[in-house]
């Protein structure tokens, strides 16, 4: 098969690699689409990917053989990938809280991702999508999925005024999220225009500049308009941090999305006086302490409330990928999605099997 490895900092490429078998436990998924994450591009820019690695964690394909043990999903069976290897003991598994497991490891990162035409993948850790959904579409269940969960780690509530600090995908994508699960208001910054113009379609009922982002202006606009929650999805250097407890109202949740590069300055007056409460949201989880293991697509997990979004809300998501690349131009692929100003949202990755 087909698939890209890490070749040094910067440096990616696409070669041959022997078709993986799937152990106890274990699906193989052919890949139909796998989209290029920020935090990948971090890990790539900064040279933290280990050479040899396949990278790729938002992925999406089609059961394509089951190892020892497994009963499902069938072959065949179009799926979103939840890409994560746990021990399944702990307590933080037993909770359902498996992403901050010690032991947990990523696709795309500790070990082989989506960004090959096939991947090794945990059968618990597979979920059903539509038919009709598009694989591009259904490999965004990973982003939508760490969406909901950081509304739920902020305690999101409908009715509430909503704050989305940065419009790339995952901003995006919480616009959309938060707009179908009940906001009474949206706010969203963003820096570039495609990105403004795309967080006002997908519901988002004021879109603030980059000058109208500053602490110091969104304290006064949440002074007229207290902010209940907002979701910090910007991450990098940003002053994000600083500008959310400006704008949130007292007793009010900043739930931070976004992967910060470095140590970052942080104000924390505001956050003493108002009582804000800083909540970090990492990955994706099930709901109830109790939740089954047995099959991934528990109806509590994070991921499937994600599909259920993408879904319902597919015509409109869909545009979100802006940039379709084949396998062989992973390094494109790569330049583009890290080249916001050409009206990159999300790119998506395609192996010649699906194109």
């Amino acid at each position: 098969m087909q698939a890209a490895r890490i070749e040094g900092p910067r440096s990616i490429a696409v070669g041959r690699a022997p078709v993986p078998e799937p152990g106890p436990g274990e699906t193989r998924v052919r890949i139909s689409a796998c989209g290029i994450c920020g935090s990948d591009l971090h890990l790539y820019r900064l040279g933290f990917f280990a050479p040899g690695t396949t990278p790729g964690h938002e992925m999406a394909g089609v059961v394509d053989a089951l190892g020892d043990g497994v009963e499902g999903p069938a072959t065949g069976t179009p799926v979103a990938v939840e890409p994560l290897r746990t021990c399944g003991r702990c307590a933080c598994c037993a909770s359902g809280r498996d992403a901050i497991c010690p032991d947990a490891q990523m696709l795309g990162v500790h070990g082989p991702g989506g960004l090959a035409e096939y991947a090794l993948v945990d059968a618990v850790r597979l979920f059903p999508v539509p038919e009709a959904l598009d694989g591009r579409l259904a490999a965004l269940a990973e982003p939508m999925a760490v969406v909901v969960h950081g509304l739920k780690r902020g305690g999101f509530a409908p009715g509430q005024r909503v704050l989305v600090l940065g419009a790339g995908a995952v901003g995006l994508l919480a616009v959309a999220a938060a707009r179908h699960l009940g906001a009474g208001e949206i706010w969203a910054t963003a820096r570039h225009p495609h990105q403004a113009a795309g967080a006002a379609a997908l519901g988002a009922d004021r879109v603030l500049t980059e000058s109208e982002a500053t602490p110091a202006a969104l304290a006064g606009m949440g002074r007229e308009a207290p902010i209940d929650l907002a979701l910090e999805t910007v991450g990098g250097t940003a002053d994000t941090l600083d500008a959310a407890a400006a704008a949130l109202r007292p007793g009010g949740v900043v739930s931070v999305l976004g992967f910060f590069t470095g140590r970052i300055s942080l104000d924390t007056l505001p956050l003493l006086l108002k009582e804000i409460s800083l909540v970090w949201s990492y990955c994706y989880g099930r709901e109830r302490p109790d939740a089954p293991r047995a099959r991934g697509s528990a109806a509590d997990a994070d991921f499937a409330r994600a599909i259920e979004i993408l879904t319902a809300q597919r015509d409109s998501l869909l545009p979100l990928v802006t940039h379709t690349v084949p396998l062989e131009q992973v390094s494109r692929a790569f330049e583009l999605a890290a080249d916001k100003r050409a009206g990159a949202v999300k790119v998506s990755v395609v192996p010649p099997s699906s194109a």
